[in-house]
């Protein structure tokens, strides 16, 4: 690319500036109409201006008088969406959040990085006719594929960052019922059996589940290694997700009757292979099973909530206990979720209590000499 700009010998054509919050020195000159700020990669010392003075500079406005000072073709947000991808892949999330993202990639794929800006990407996000909540997922995609373009310096900045979501009510969690777990265990059979059992007893994800083992049994405890989803086999959610929890009485009948059936390495299997994900129970069996037994449908995760909110109503357990159990990775993150379903017992206080009379300290006399 050769630039159309005519300039005489004593023009200064680019000059020393920086970024906000940046300290690195930047050069800052013409390209034909457009303009351009190139990093140096030095930092903001006296030292460096004067090398940037003496020595880059002359060598870049002797390029641009001549006017062979070839730009970067700016490159399509689908060349570094690719790029983006591929920083993804050993993300836990991968193939669930891969839909999402391609469905992203293909509206923006052949724009120019450079020439989108905030009014396209706010347009984009209000043709989606979903949840403000998942509306998250595209908008963190746009923002990880221009943060790629960022780095490689073909924009100057994000201007996905700092668009932000009207508030929105949280989605109503509704757990089963005590009747209800007892009549959908009951009525449920083989495999799926087992494993609403495991489920609504120890409140484990569904990949949890089925990313148990043999080894991870014993007499006492059963210990959360791992995690199965869309055939990937990882480690559990979070760091605290990786947790040994005990072996309850009411789990331990399908426990034991899963490792009758089992016949590989892995508690769930199919003809010797580990199940690859929920959708196995979840598609045709779950779904039918509720309809049969006439049950509002929730999700199979719902099992979970079912835990959580019965453990913390049996007022038998403390809050740190419980989280512990779960995975979860704080008491405030349990509380967080699950205090619209803990019983009003703080109501049915005795109100007569003196809190401060039993707990006064008795200050003894000091001995006189």
């Amino acid at each position: 690319m050769r630039s159309s700009l005519t300039v005489s010998r004593g023009q200064r054509l680019a000059s020393i500036t920086k970024k906000t919050g940046s300290n690195r020195l930047y050069v800052d000159y013409m390209l034909g109409k457009k303009r351009v700020q190139k990093s140096t990669g030095l930092i903001d010392t006296a030292e460096n201006r004067r090398t940037i003075e003496k020595e880059f500079i002359p060598k870049l406005e002797a390029k641009i008088r001549l006017g062979v000072f070839s730009s970067k073709e700016t490159k399509k947000f689908r060349d570094y969406a690719d790029e983006y991808m591929k920083m993804k892949e050993d993300e836990k999330s991968y193939d669930m959040k891969r839909s999402t993202r391609l469905k992203v990639i293909e509206y923006f794929g052949d724009k120019k990085v450079n020439e989108i800006t905030r009014l396209d990407v706010k347009r984009y996000l209000s043709t989606l006719v979903i949840k403000e909540l998942s509306k998250r997922l595209y908008l963190s995609t746009i923002k990880g594929v221009l943060d790629v373009a960022l780095d490689d310096e073909a924009v100057n900045s994000n201007i996905a960052v700092g668009i932000q979501f009207k508030r929105t009510d949280k989605v109503e969690v509704k757990p089963f019922s005590n009747e209800e777990v007892q009549i959908i265990i009951e009525s449920a059979e083989g495999a799926l059996k087992n494993y609403l059992g495991i489920a609504f007893y120890t409140g484990m994800r569904s990949g949890e589940i089925l990313g148990l083992m043999h080894q991870d049994i014993t007499e006492d405890t059963i210990s959360i290694k791992r995690s199965v989803s869309k055939g990937r086999v990882t480690t559990p959610k979070t760091q605290g997700s990786i947790r040994t929890i005990p072996m309850f009485e009411r789990v331990r009948p399908f426990i034991e009757n899963q490792l009758k059936q089992s016949k590989s390495l892995y508690l769930f299997d199919y003809e010797g292979h580990f199940i690859s994900d929920i959708s196995v129970f979840r598609k045709r069996k779950w779904h039918k099973l509720l309809k049969d037994l006439e049950i509002e449908y929730r999700k199979i995760y719902y099992t979970r909530h079912t835990f959580i909110t019965a453990m913390l109503n049996s007022n038998q357990y403390k809050l740190l206990t419980v989280a512990k159990i779960v995975g979860h990775s704080s008491i405030e993150t349990l509380i967080e979720n699950y205090a619209g379903f803990i019983k009003d017992d703080h109501l049915k206080i005795n109100v007569e209590m003196d809190i401060f009379r039993e707990s006064f300290v008795k200050v003894p006399k000091l001995m006189k000499f």
